[in-house]
């Protein structure tokens, strides 16, 4: 057996079955050429089938049937069997009953509890999905000879007819002056990220559904399934999304390390935090020197290590900081986790130096982001601002009550994206502290 990370939990719950993972991967596409392998986060698509089915630990055996000797020969470093098709299997006509059918026979099908054909389309299955739906099946495996994955449907099947040459919407024949969704139960399509069967039934059967199928629901985030270069490229981003963190993080460096002569600086006034700061243009404080230490995407944690305790870091008498929008935004915890972050901000700086004296900001809210929820935003700034009064030398400056418009949100005049201001946002903000950046 493949022995992974995830195995002991596996085993803990549920009592040992032998069963094989398949995965397919055909090489022939025409609605997305080489769709099977094509390069995401330095590794193809159908890699990520294979990693998941590994890490889970918890097949007797997993095995890739392909009629591609080069997909064979680059994944050949994973532990897993290969199986080369024959010509008549290699075709589009040929069926997945055929190619599955293919598999068992030469593994001896009648050894194995089950299999788990693991379709490598559906590349967002991981480790803990392999093991949580065989668990489920197990844990059912009297009453059911099979298993398919489903999600909620997008649309009701009321809402779905076909269209005939003529055009003509005959079919939608009920009264949609009175539709809504509510109205109907819920439905389920099948979304291909897991099926499963007992070798002898599915023989008999050659498909997966009917009265002895147990339905598994996943979450519609699971449930991309590649036909097409849109498909590929929305696996792409939610990739990209999951590490966000990582890159987010490498982003504060790279800016950081743009600023490394910045820290020894010897000035009037030290900028700190994020973004709205990070690109306020200071140059007509002629009089002044500052110090801009801020950066596009501060969270309050990684700032502190990265910025705030450097041994080389040089800090003014006066120090304005903007912190917390950046932690509420990329959702890094509650109003109340994120303020005692930034609190923990603050007294570090006021320990640095007797004399520092804080003007914390504000958080702006928003106009219309879906990631930027303006009612976190209020509870966030009431936290900060009792925060700031609790030290003698922390200053709260508001900000909304010149930017935000009648509704209570960021003003368009002052916005392009509804989240980070424009000139005209900037020139309001550089009236606001410029009394409070006098020395």
């Amino acid at each position: 057996m493949c022995v992974g990370r995830r195995a002991f939990a596996y085993i803990k719950y549920v009592q040992i079955m032998k069963k094989i993972a398949i995965i397919t991967a055909r090489s022939g596409s025409k609605g997305l050429r080489n769709k099977n392998m094509l390069m995401v986060d330095g590794k193809p698509v159908l890699a990520y089938s294979i990693e998941a089915a590994l890490d889970s630990g918890i097949f007797d055996k997993i095995i890739l049937t392909t009629d591609s000797q080069e997909y064979i020969d680059f994944l050949s470093y994973y532990p897993i069997d290969f199986v080369k098709r024959a010509p008549h299997l290699a075709t589009d006509k040929a069926s997945s009953y055929q190619v599955l059918e293919d598999v068992l026979l030469r593994y001896s099908w009648y050894d194995y509890d089950y299999f788990a054909l693991l379709q490598p389309t559906t590349p967002m299955r991981t480790a803990q999905h392999c093991i949580d739906v065989c668990r489920a099946f197990e844990e059912r495996y009297e009453d059911f000879d099979f298993l398919a994955s489903v999600t909620e449907a997008s649309k009701p099947t009321v809402l779905t007819h076909v269209i005939d040459e003529d055009l003509s919407m005959k079919h939608w024949s009920i009264d949609y002056s009175n539709y809504y969704r509510q109205m109907y139960p819920t439905e389920y399509s099948a979304n291909g990220v897991f099926y499963i069967a007992k070798p002898e039934a599915y023989l008999q059967q050659k498909h997966f559904y009917g009265a002895r199928s147990m339905a598994y629901k996943m979450d519609k985030f699971v449930s991309v399934d590649i036909d097409t270069r849109h498909d590929f490229e929305y696996f792409y981003f939610l990739m990209q999304q999951s590490k966000r963190e990582e890159l987010l993080l490498a982003q504060a460096k790279r800016e950081i390390k743009l600023k490394d002569a910045c820290f020894g600086l010897l000035a009037d006034v030290s900028l700190l935090g994020g973004s709205l700061l990070a690109l306020f243009d200071h140059s007509e404080y002629t009089s002044l020197r500052i110090q801009n230490l801020a950066i596009t995407a501060a969270l309050a944690d990684p700032y502190r290590s990265l910025v705030l305790q450097r041994e080389d870091l040089t800090l003014a008498k006066k120090v304005v900081l903007d912190l917390g929008r950046d932690d509420l935004r990329k959702g890094k915890g509650s109003p109340k986790e994120i303020a005692h972050r930034v609190e923990g901000v603050l007294e570090l700086l006021l320990q640095r130096d007797s004399e520092i004296k804080v003007c914390l900001l504000e958080c702006l809210k928003g106009l219309f982001r879906v990631d930027y929820d303006n009612t976190q935003v209020q509870v966030l700034n009431e936290l900060l601002q009792a925060i700031s009064q609790k030290y003698e030398r922390v200053h709260w400056v508001s900000l909304n009550e010149h930017f935000v418009d009648s509704y209570g949100k960021l003003s368009r005049i002052y916005t392009s994206d509804g989240l980070n201001l424009n000139t005209q946002g900037y020139d309001r903000l550089y009236e606001i502290l410029s009394p409070i950046l006098k020395p």
